[in-house]
Order: structure tokens, then C-alpha cells, then sequence
């Protein structure tokens, strides 16, 4: 096949997520070996990938190739067989923590995976350790050259030889090819040159825009029919009509902390202030997790009273998580029955009877079963027909809450995590298939600043995964960068994509605070408590462009209508110098007709 020529255009740089250098800059420094593709010699693996160097013709830039032939399957079906086969090559010279870092590669496919592409995961890891990742990667390719390019900051200082790139290859047997490999050190700061991460669609005149627009128009406004009478109940002409809301239908929440949120002190009450002030949901991050379930003073003193306090302030509640199935994520003795599956699950069955049955009217919506393909411990034992088990235990446990399983990069790092997608479709179709009572599907959203998936895409897999005929909720989103003027452009663009379809019922933080989140950098509010422009993003759509403040007049039938966003109002009627409040509730695009008595 004859290879292609590109030319690196604005447009081609656009769609790459990349953004053209503001200007030359410094030479940064290349940290890998001088012949890279020689150096890979680090194999995962049974059988181990195998590699050779091959001749390439027509590229810019490169003109040799390693190409790694895998045969071997994946170890197991979840993301640890992912990175069980792979190749990999340490630097060769020293990084510095938080600077500026610049990976490019090439691939294309020769032969390609059972998937019909081309596929594999870059990762620029820990050498040995922890594997603690400065950036990572999907790839999603086909037998043409595609490049990819992630500007990202180290995530720590290593010595040379201490970090390195490693190809996770676990996608079943495919031939592919890899070119052009560097790792750039650009240095501290933002230099001048270094490129800077984007997506498609960022742009004020992108054509996904307008569709959004109409179907938030079609699937998230009513009519407000108000008729007013007299007190004799005739018709009253020419009242002024004022609908105020006050809560919106879609559910935009956080996860929050419970002890921070009981705790007494002007710290924690600034804590619960801003939580009330920008959210109508909110989860407990941790609380609910087995771990902390079980440590009574915690439940007691905090996680009870802080579900109790969301309930007083009108919060809709989601329940996080009534399992994470791997043995770091439950208590110590848990795994320590694996010798025996009766125990094991006798174990985990009473664990779920007894904190959805303690929680009965508290939880509107609970996560079942949290991140299964990562975490599949207790399924390599009991199967993974058990999770069927889990949801049915907490619907006889709890009649009320929909049941959800939550997992993440599903819509992340550019819609490519095709292996993951395609184990989340076979366990809620299982699911759905054996009659188990799940109610929703929760879709993480934590998004890498380097690998953002563009709003068009993010249409067609919303209307995948809302193709099973359950709703969807954004359970976890943040955006991991530095950027702050990227994170709040996506934030914007991602609230407006989910906001515009109707299969999507909420969109949920992981934290909204510097003070008390999982990644400082993803938070909305600084430690000060001043708003970042991902949270003046978040404001400005939520309170601002759809928040409803309307009037009207009522015409000769004594009616008005008011159109508005799907939610709660304030209905204010004057007539003859008379005022009349009532408070009205409309959830459905179908609206909503009252009549109200003044004088």
C-alpha cells in the first residue's frame, strides 16, 4: 500500500487536538534513547509481542518503523489484561516534576485487531514501582499514518532509565506500526512553543452548536399555562404573570464529603454554602463506600446526619457505591474468603441487604456496582453473573431507588476505548437480558486535558449507551489540566452536549472544592473559595443561560403562557393591586396548566 504524505495544517492540527505554537521557542530536549525504536526492548507478555524494524517510504520525519506483531490473547477480560502484553523503552535522560512535556508518535495498522482497528494504549509511566503515569492514552487507528501528539506535565522527577514508554498491546492479535516516537522536555513554566492540547468543536461557529440548541429547545423547556380567575371565578384580563425558577429538573450535582459537611466550624459551613449555592445533587464521595460503612462512628456521626441535611435542603441523593468489587477497595476479610465462594458471597449479600435496607428513603438513585472491568476480584470467583445477584439483593432491600452500574472511560479520551465500551454494552445488556432491576446507566466523565472527546462525538456515544433504553448519568466529570481557560471551554461544551440529550438525566462533579477533592486541579473553587472559569463555565450556563426569569400578561381568556426551562417555579400573579405566589412544579416537556385565584 502506498503511504501517505501530510502536511501538518491549523485544520489537521485542530482535529489532532492540538493547537499551532504562539511562537518559536528554546529547543527543548529530546529524554528518550537516540534510536528509539532500537531500545524497545522492555516485553509483557505470554507470548511476548515481537518486533522488528522495517523500511518506510513517504513520511515526513521518519523513515523506519517498529513493527510488533501480537498473537497472544489478553489475560483476562478487564483492564488488567490490557496492559498484560506490551512493549516498552526507558528514557534516557532525567525529568523534572510539573514540566512541560511534549509525546509524539506515529502509528498505523498492518493487520488489525479482532475490533476491525487498530488499537493500543501509550502510557509515559513509573519504570517499575507504583507505574505512577504522567499521561496515557487511547489509540484507535487504521492502516493509514496517524500521529499523535500530548503536551502534559511530568507527574513527578525521575533519574534516567526510571521512566518510560510502555505500548499496552492486549487487544487480541493484530500487526501494527510505530514511528517517530519522542518524548520532548520543554522545561518549567508554559514555554513559548509548546503546543497546547484542544479538541474539534472548541470553536464559537462549530456546527454541532446548533443542534445542541434545538434539542435542548425540543427536551428541556415546557409551556407554563396560567389561567387567572377571581374569586367568583371569572376570567381575569390584563394580570401580570411572573415565573421565577428555583430548581432545575436536570440534576447538576457533586460528590461531597460527609464529615466536612457536618463538621461545625466556618470552614464547613462555607463548605455546605457553595454546595447549596451551584448544585441541586450531590453524592457522598467516600461515605458510602464499604470501607467507610462499616466504620460505625463515621456512619453515625457524619454519613447519616450528612444524608439527613441533603434530604432538609431539597437535594436529590445518589448513592455511592454499594460495591467496588476488588480487594483493595472492600474490607481486609472480604478477599480473604476467596478460598471459599459461599462465604464470599454470603459475605458480600449481607453487606448490600444491610446498608441499602438502613438507607431505605435516604437514596434516590445508587450506584450497584462500581467500575466492574477494573475491578473484577470478586467476579473471577463467583462470575460475573453475581453482579445480576447484586442488583436484585438491593431492589429487595430498597424498593424506591433506581439502580444503576457505573463505570468510567466510556465516553473519555476521544470515544477510544473501544475494549472498555464494549465489556460495559455486555454486562448491561446481561443485565437487562436476565431481567435484573437496573434503572440507569452511570457514566464516569473523568476527562485528560490531552485527550478530550469532541462534542460530535460524544452525541454518537450518548446515543449508544442511551440506545439501551435507560437513562444515562454523568456520575463523576472533571477535566485534568492545567489549562483552566481548556477546562472551562469544555466544561461549557460538555454540560451542552449532555444537557441537549434526552437520554442524559444529571451531570455530577467529583469534587468541587481544591480543599477536599481526588485532584486539586479538576475542582471548581480554589482553595480561597474564588470560582475558577470552569465554575464561572458552570454558572453561566446553569444560573444564567438556562435559568428561567419570565413575565407575561394575561390576554382576553385570562390566560398566559410562559415557556421555561423543565423544573421548579415561583408564580407570582398581580391583578387589581393583588398578589398571589404559588409554587409550581413542571418536570416534562409536556408542561404544565394551573389556574390561580386572585382578589
Amino acid at each position: 500500500m502506498k503511504s501517505l504524505v501530510y502536511v501538518i495544517s491549523g485544520v489537521l492540527l485542530a482535529a489532532l487536538g492540538l493547537t499551532a505554537p504562539a511562537a518559536a521557542a528554546d529547543t527543548p530536549t529530546e529524554v528518550m534513547p537516540a534510536n528509539v525504536l532500537e531500545a524497545f526492548t522492555q516485553f509483557t507478555g505470554s507470548p511476548a509481542p515481537q518486533t522488528k524494524i522495517v523500511t518506510v517510504q513517504g513520511q515526513p520525519g521518519f523513515d523506519k518503523a517498529l513493527q510488533v506483531t501480537v498473537t497472544g490473547q489478553p489475560s483476562s477480560p478487564g483492564l488488567d489484561g490490557e496492559y498484560s502484553l506490551g512493549v516498552g523503552v526507558p528514557s534516557a535522560l532525567p525529568t523534572v516534576k510539573n514540566e512541560a512535556m511534549l509525546a509524539t508518535f506515529w502509528a498505523r495498522s498492518v493487520t488489525p485487531t479482532p475490533s476491525g482497528s487498530g488499537l493500543a494504549h501509550f502510557v509515559f509511566e513509573q519504570n517499575g514501582g507504583s507505574h505512577s503515569k504522567s499521561t496515557q492514552a487511547a489509540m484507535k487507528f487504521g492502516t493509514a499514518w496517524q500521529r499523535f501528539q500530548l503536551p502534559f506535565r511530568m507527574a513527578a522527577d525521575y533519574a534516567t532509565g526510571q521512566v518510560r514508554i510502555n505500548f499496552w498491546l492486549g487487544y487480541g492479535p493484530q500487526v501494527l506500526q510505530i514511528a517517530g516516537v519522542s518524548v520532548l522536555r520543554y522545561g518549567p513554566g508554559t514555554p513559548a512553543g509548546w503546543p497546547q492540547a484542544t479538541y474539534a468543536g472548541r470553536d464559537a461557529g462549530a456546527s454541532w452548536r446548533a443542534a445542541a440548541a434545538d434539542r435542548i429547545e425540543r427536551n428541556r423547556k415546557g409551556n407554563l399555562y396560567v389561567k387567572v380567575v377571581d374569586s367568583e371565578g371569572h376570567l381575569v384580563p390584563g394580570a401580570t404573570v411572573q415565573a421565577d425558577m428555583t430548581k432545575h429538573a436536570f440534576e447538576f450535582g457533586s460528590a461531597a464529603d460527609g464529615i466536612r459537611l457536618m463538621t461545625q466550624n466556618s470552614a464547613s459551613q462555607k463548605y455546605r454554602d457553595t454546595l447549596l449555592a451551584n448544585f441541586n445533587q450531590f453524592t457522598l464521595g467516600n461515605n458510602l463506600k464499604w470501607n467507610h460503612w462499616e466504620n460505625l462512628p463515621e456512619r453515625n456521626t457524619y454519613t447519616l446526619p450528612a444524608l439527613q441535611w441533603g434530604r432538609d435542603n431539597g437535594l436529590f441523593v445518589r448513592g455511592h457505591t454499594l460495591i467496588w468489587p476488588s480487594c483493595g477497595n472492600m474490607p481486609a476479610d472480604v478477599c480473604g474468603l476467596r478460598g471459599d465462594p459461599a462465604a464470599l458471597r454470603s459475605r458480600i449479600d449481607a453487606h448490600i441487604t444491610e446498608e441499602a435496607a438502613a438507607l431505605v428513603g435516604k437514596i434516590d438513585e445508587w450506584d450497584v456496582a462500581n467500575e466492574p472491568y477494573a475491578n473484577h476480584d470478586v467476579q473471577d470467583v463467583l462470575g460475573d453473573g453475581e453482579i445480576d445477584r447484586w442488583f436484585r439483593l438491593t431492589r429487595q432491600a430498597d424498593p424506591g431507588p433506581k439502580l444503576y452500574l457505573n463505570d468510567y472511560d466510556i465516553i473519555e479520551d476521544n470515544g477510544w476505548e473501544v475494549r472498555h465500551q464494549d465489556h460495559f454494552t455486555t454486562r448491561i445488556r446481561a443485565l437487562k437480558d436476565g431481567g435484573a432491576p437496573i434503572g440507569g446507566i452511570g457514566i464516569q466523565g473523568h476527562f485528560a486535558g490531552e485527550q478530550l472527546t469532541p462534542p460530535a462525538d460524544l452525541v454518537t456515544l450518548i446515543n449508544r449507551f442511551g440506545g439501551h433504553g435507560l437513562p444515562v448519568a454523568i456520575t463523576e466529570f472533571d477535566v485534568g489540566t492545567t489549562d483552566e481557560q481548556l477546562q472551562a471551554d469544555y466544561t461549557r461544551d460538555f454540560l451542552t452536549t449532555m444537557f441537549s440529550m434526552p437520554q442524559v438525566t444529571g451531570v455530577s462533579t467529583f469534587g468541587f472544592w481544591e480543599g477536599d477533592t481526588w485532584d486539586p486541579k479538576r475542582a471548581l473553587f480554589r482553595t480561597d473559595w474564588t470560582p475558577k472559569p470552569n465554575a464561572v463555565a458552570w454558572r453561566d450556563l446553569i444560573y444564567g443561560k438556562w435559568w428561567t426569569k419570565a413575565s407575561a400578561t394575561t390576554g382576553p381568556t385570562g390566560s398566559a403562557t410562559v415557556r421555561g426551562f423543565l423544573g421548579d417555579y415561583t408564580v407570582k400573579v398581580t391583578a387589581g393591586g393583588v398578589t398571589k405566589e404559588v409554587a409550581v412544579s413542571m418536570p416534562a416537556i409536556s408542561g404544565k396548566a394551573i389556574t390561580i385565584v386572585v382578589g
